[in-house]
């Protein structure tokens, strides 16, 4: 007993999440960055694969304003990510749930984000051939996204498009997704303006028509929805819908403010304009490929609420046209950033132009004024 005093005290007992504990039969190694309440970590196996593992804790959770819809929308997210399989959406290997945290094992991208290697790469903007190539890779990922999973990403930009060790973009961070036409609580808008619940995974949803104009205002919170640093750098944003007596369930959140589609920060007439429409994700698909191509976005402001207004209220005239990336180019920008719902690009369109994109000048004779009328 006496020596014992003078003894060192015993180590205490590693964490579940800490460095050298192991999950799924993965060591978890250093941390490699963080989520809006996760940690990320890079983890090996005995076999010597290395994998990422994004570790949630429960008790982060229950310190949330709401945690019961803060646990719902991660298995929202878990459910929407397992569902997904496409060479360039990010894999989800396996899941882990313990009375600890949820433990979500994931392809190691060590490259970063396209956010990460702009900044890092950029002078300012990347190559323009390097820049298409990225483009086309999203493109493709997003067109699965949509006509085959029938998803809405509704967070599309720089920090969320991950670049494996093979430079393969694949998209990540699902969990703003809904499938199409869904609202935020999970409801579809039919066409008759009525709400029925509806399962996660229903096969079909009717379209959102054309947007029309109201009286009541959209206002943006200004506030971080995801809350603490983030991995991907950015600055998102949630949004709320003024909710009325005839609608108590509009509400709707946006991505990161300088994406989000004008149609989002618009007037609104009724909860089925706000419904997950994969306009909103073609947007911020123009705003990502005007990043690549040229090193900034084309709305920026240190002040949000005149941010809102440009976007809401601009037009080409608001953003400078990038000169020198080509005809095709210039046509899938304006195709993305078109302001009408009706007259934006489908994910299709897009990918069928998207060859042109990173060839500059070479591409300006390649499609005549009428093919072009034709495509759009």
């Amino acid at each position: 007993m006496f020596l014992s005093a003078f003894s060192p005290p015993a180590p205490s007992p590693l964490l579940p999440d800490s460095e050298g504990s192991t999950i799924s039969g993965y060591e978890l190694g250093p941390i490699i960055g963080y989520g809006g309440f996760s940690t990320i970590r890079r983890a090996s196996s005995p076999s010597g694969g290395t994998v990422a593992v994004k570790i949630v804790r429960r008790s982060d959770l229950a310190k949330r304003e709401d945690p019961s819809l803060a646990q719902k929308r991660l298995d929202h997210e878990a459910s929407v990510w397992a569902s997904l399989s496409h060479e360039h959406i990010l894999p989800l290997f396996s899941t882990v749930h313990t009375s600890y945290a949820d433990f979500f094992i994931t392809l190691l991208c060590p490259a970063g984000s396209l956010f990460d290697i702009l900044k890092r790469d950029g002078r300012p903007a990347l190559p323009h051939d390097d820049a298409g190539m990225m483009f086309r890779q999203v493109v493709r990922g997003l067109r699965y996204l949509h006509e085959v999973a029938g998803y809405v990403h509704r967070d599309i930009k720089l920090e969320n498009v991950l670049v494996d060790e093979m430079g393969v973009c694949r998209i990540g961070d699902f969990g703003m997704a809904r499938k199409i036409g869904e609202l935020d609580d999970g409801e579809t808008a039919r066409e008759d303006g009525n709400h029925s619940a509806n399962q996660q995974h229903s096969s079909t949803f009717p379209q959102p028509k054309r947007q029309s104009k109201a009286n009541l205002p959209v206002h943006l919170s200004l506030i971080r929805h995801h809350g603490g640093p983030r991995h991907r750098t950015s600055t998102p944003v949630g949004a709320s819908a003024v909710p009325t007596p005839t609608h108590p369930v509009h509400v709707f959140q946006t991505g990161s403010l300088p994406y989000a589609a004008p149609e989002l920060l618009s007037p609104q007439l009724s909860p089925k304009s706000s419904c997950a429409n994969p306009a909103q994700d073609m947007w911020a698909l123009g705003i990502l490929l005007y990043a690549l191509l040229t090193g900034r976005l084309p709305f920026m402001d240190s002040f949000e609420p005149r941010l809102q207004m440009k976007i809401l209220h601009g037009n080409t005239s608001v953003y400078e046209v990038p000169t020198g990336v080509g005809r095709g180019a210039e046509r899938v920008l304006q195709g993305c950033l078109e302001r009408s719902v009706r007259g934006r690009w489908t994910i299709a369109m897009v990918d069928e132009m998207a060859w042109g994109v990173g060839w500059g000048e070479v591409d300006d004779t390649s499609v005549s004024h009428e093919d072009e009328f034709e495509i759009i």
